[in-house]
């Protein structure tokens, strides 16, 4: 039985140098390889660590799909959280308010896009305490980070304190909740469907 931290470490340790991620940048095509994406994790997990994140705390992620979306939950789940991903379709003010809430997301993870919602609903989220910008954010506030300034954090405690992340990713067990899934809500509230990392 392997969790989804075991089956990425195998694949990483497999095929290292291997293409994991395509990303189109100025009209480009880029490749990041599995090594190259399990440093990201890392760092960003480290990140969320410095920031406070508890094992079993759920994070919001809200984005179209990219490599910072896939390293964001790769990250969450190796600092011990719990993802709890977001339709970019879903409407503000009733929607998201309601799942974040529900899920008791200390932390929510947004896009330059979806940027918008988390400043229009945070006032809404006693809860909320962090803020992170993908693609960072123009005169930021308490509890307000860039993806970037996260994963710096996360270099100083990779340099002082490694085991402190090695203590968490090592001991994720298959039976641990990875993921609060909700349902559309069309007949009544949506539901948390709470998957584990099996």
């Amino acid at each position: 039985m392997k969790t989804i931290i075991e089956l990425f470490e195998t694949s990483t340790e497999k095929f290292s140098d291997e293409i994991y991620l395509w990303e189109k940048t100025n009209g480009k095509y880029e490749g990041t390889t599995y090594k190259e994406t399990r440093n990201e994790v890392f760092r960003f997990a480290a990140g969320l660590l410095k920031l406070g994140l508890q094992k079993g705390d759920r994070v919001g992620l809200i984005s179209e799909g990219r490599n910072a979306w896939v390293i964001g939950e790769l990250g969450i789940l190796y600092a011990g959280g719990i993802n709890v991903p977001l339709s970019v379709k879903l409407d503000a003010q009733s929607e998201l308010v309601f799942r974040m809430k529900h899920s008791g997301a200390r932390m929510l993870i947004v896009s330059k896009l979806q940027a918008p919602k988390a400043e229009e609903i945070r006032s809404l989220l006693p809860g909320l305490e962090t803020i992170i910008y993908f693609d960072g954010k123009e005169n930021p506030g308490k509890g307000d980070f860039s993806f970037e300034e996260v994963k710096l954090l996360g270099d100083e405690l990779l340099k002082t304190e490694p085991e402190k992340l090695d203590a968490i990713w090592k001991n994720i067990k298959p039976g641990d909740i990875a993921n609060i899934c909700y349902t559309s809500g069309t007949t009544a509230d949506p539901k948390g469907i709470m998957l584990s990392q099996l």
